[in-house]
């Protein structure tokens, strides 16, 4: 199998984003039965001054998407 991606193409994709902090964001949420489940998701912060903003919208989503 060939290479699909080259170091300097991963690099020009970095870039491109224009350096966006990715986080892994993990929320225990209560089901219906009365057990946790533990939901995941990878969040890009762009802007560093709305992540506590941002991460709290992907909790909120997490939790809706739980019910």
């Amino acid at each position: 199998m060939a290479k699909q991606q080259s170091f300097g193409d991963k690099v020009k994709k970095q870039a491109k984003e224009g350096g966006a902090k990715t986080i892994k964001f993990v929320a225990a949420v209560k089901t219906g039965k009365g057990t946790y489940r533990f939901n995941q998701k990878l969040v890009k912060i762009r802007d560093e001054k709305a992540e506590e903003a941002t991460l709290e919208a992907e909790y909120q989503r997490m939790v809706a998407e739980a019910k």
